[in-house]
């Protein structure tokens, strides 16, 4: 399964990748939220497919799931996993994910993922984060992409703004 990701993800055949996030954070944090809708701007702008990653290259990088809800599941789940209580209705986390790229030509991957995170209720929080990373091609695609969803979701958990927000 992943020799066939890493083909179409390399050679720009279209076809749809399965994704599975699992958390695999090593940082703790603590408070009260719950995770609701994130909305993924270049797919409701119609620059890509709500389960296409902007890519570089020719071809294109669909996955079996759609990219909000994809990056909304690994919040839940990473937050979870840290040891934040996402059982507070007044406190609701939502995000819109402004910019997800693979820049994929050439030899090496820059991976951009811009999210900007809203906590609505007591101790309202809003501020976009955006994480930049460069990997060899040569990879497993679907670890790359896990481990670029966590990298950029840890930069929230690292905020003490954020982590003041949901206490």
């Amino acid at each position: 399964m992943i020799s066939l990701a890493v083909i179409s993800l390399l050679t720009g055949c279209v076809m749809t990748n399965p994704v599975n996030y699992a958390p695999s954070s090593v940082l703790s944090a603590s408070g009260h939220v719950s995770v609701s809708d994130f909305a993924y701007l270049p797919a409701l702008q119609g620059k890509v497919k709500p389960n296409q990653i902007r890519n570089t290259a020719i071809g294109s990088a669909l996955f079996d799931q759609n990219i909000s809800t994809l990056f909304r599941d690994a919040v839940f789940k990473e937050l979870r996993f840290v040891g934040v209580n996402i059982d507070d209705q007044a406190r609701v986390l939502t995000g819109e994910i402004e910019e997800f790229l693979i820049d994929d030509i050439g030899f090496k991957i820059d991976w951009t993922v811009r999210v900007t995170y809203t906590v609505s209720g007591p101790g309202h929080y809003k501020s976009t984060k955006e994480f930049k990373r460069r990997t060899s091609k040569f990879t497993d695609p679907p670890g790359v992409l896990n481990e670029t969803i966590k990298l950029s979701i840890e930069e929230l958990i690292k905020d003490p703004e954020f982590i003041a927000a949901i206490k």
